[in-house]
């Protein structure tokens, strides 16, 4: 019979463990407020002619990437949410089996696999909602025709992973996949020459400064999305409703308290601005400080107020690194919107916002009259509603790949779920077609090229 750690003790002290790990990391709040915890069930399978060569190693390493302290998937999850959030192990041992499938390792059909997985999970004594509040799948990579590492449903409780011979869990895509179950779509960029907005091309490439758009884990998310998710409370997020110049302390990081994001309307459409710097009270042991690889002032369009599928506003052209693509001006003549930046670097920046034709005041502090609501996101939907992928890129954006794994025939490109024939049976007991309704998303291994 399964231990299921549920609610109870140990899910408290994995969720404490993860707090503490992160120290200085955690918000101060983190300590008196019990951040909302998904309890993720990790469930290693075999096919019938497909198994993992070593499922106890695959099962410990996927220990130590989902739940191992503050450098885990959960404790990433914790910091980007300033301790509003984290996954902690439905299962007292963390993660369970190897359960054999009966089911073939190809044809490819992630939505067989989910349903194979959730039968014999059940069968073992875990019960959806009752016992787990989300479902991971690791599965044999070596010798599959899926052209994918990870995969997630947009939003919901299900991710495939295929693990490779080195029984190794990759961290960047399991982030990438949760990241999807959070509702998140791909995170692209347009690029609109010198910041005017009028100008702009859509679907040029990826951000870069997200998870979702090829910056891996060591990138926290985009300020769009921390605000769907409310992860940017007590007025850190503003919404602006009049001309005023504000100083814009890091994304993350930094002292406690300041605006770290500028919400302004764009028409029917959004703008958010936000200042992204090196965070050192959050380390990887293999990508470092968060958001060292970006620095500056970054700006993203939020269409019809969907801040789950906002996109980098990309001044210059090509997909630049780092500052290369921060902004220094925005200029929306239709909706009479003007953005500068007046200062940048050093942990902090200066922005002025000119609404309806009214020019900013030179002083940071105008922007305390009048400018104190916080952002009002949409209300995230049930299970599915799926994005489409189709006429996607054929580059996927790949996040840094640390020690992911490939299964043969992979492909550097974005699915539409040809290969997931079988229908994906949600918790809820409503059908999603697996086709359109998964994000395939594929790596290269560390010092390959990605995109």
């Amino acid at each position: 019979m399964h231990k299921r750690a549920r609610t109870g003790l140990a899910t408290a002290a994995a969720t404490t463990a993860v707090l503490a790990a992160i120290g200085t990391a955690a918000p101060a709040h983190a300590a008196d407020e019990t951040p909302a915890r998904n309890r993720v069930l990790v469930v290693v399978v075999d096919f019938k002619d497909a198994k993992h060569s070593d499922p106890d190693a695959v099962k410990q390493d996927a220990r130590k990437e989902y739940f191992g302290g503050s450098q885990s998937i959960a404790g990433y999850y914790t910091k980007v949410s300033q301790g509003a959030f984290t996954y902690v192990p439905a299962a007292e041992d963390e993660v369970v089996g190897p359960y054999e499938l009966d089911l073939p390792q190809n044809p490819c059909d992630a939505g067989a696999v989910n349903k194979a997985a959730r039968e014999a999970v059940l069968a073992d004594g875990y019960t959806e909602k009752e016992d787990y509040d989300s479902i991971s799948v690791l599965q044999p990579g070596t010798g599959s025709d899926c052209g994918w590492a990870g995969l997630g449903s947009v939003p919901g409780p299900n991710t495939w992973l295929q693990i490779g011979d080195d029984g190794k869990t990759s961290k960047a895509a399991t982030v990438h996949e949760f990241g999807h179950n959070q509702g998140y779509s791909h995170h692209e960029r347009d690029e609109c020459p010198g910041g005017d907005l009028g100008r702009c091309t859509t679907g040029e490439g990826y951000s870069g400064k997200t998870p979702m758009g090829g910056g891996g884990v060591g990138v926290g998310f985009a300020a769009p999305e921390l605000i769907s998710r409310s992860w940017l409370p007590g007025g850190q997020a503003v919404t602006v409703k009049k001309s005023a110049t504000f100083t814009l302390s890091p994304l993350y990081g930094g002292a406690a308290g300041g605006v770290r994001a500028l919400d302004i309307p764009l028409g029917k459409d959004r703008l958010v601005v936000e200042y992204r710097h090196e965070d050192p009270s959050y380390t990887d042991a293999e990508d470092g400080n968060l958001d060292a690889a970006i620095e500056g002032v970054h700006a993203y369009l939020v269409p019809e107020g969907n801040y789950n599928s906002s996109r980098l506003i990309d001044p210059t052209p090509g997909e630049g690194k780092g500052k290369e693509d921060a902004v220094t001006s925005l200029t929306d003549a239709t909706n009479k919107v003007r953005v500068q930046v007046g200062r940048s670097g050093g942990g902090s920046a200066t922005v002025s916002v000119s609404l309806g034709g009214v020019p900013a005041p030179d002083a940071a502090g105008s922007a305390k009259q009048g400018n104190t609501t916080a952002p009002d996101p949409k209300a995230q939907g049930g299970e599915g509603a799926p994005a489409s992928e189709k006429g996607t890129d054929a580059g996927t954006p790949a996040a840094t790949a640390d020690r992911a794994e490939k299964g043969a025939g992979a492909q550097d490109l974005a699915e539409t779920g040809g290969s997931s024939a079988t229908p994906l049976i949600a918790g809820t007991g409503a059908v999603l077609a697996a086709a359109g309704a998964l994000f395939l998303y594929t790596f290269r291994r560390r010092g390959r090229r990605h995109v």
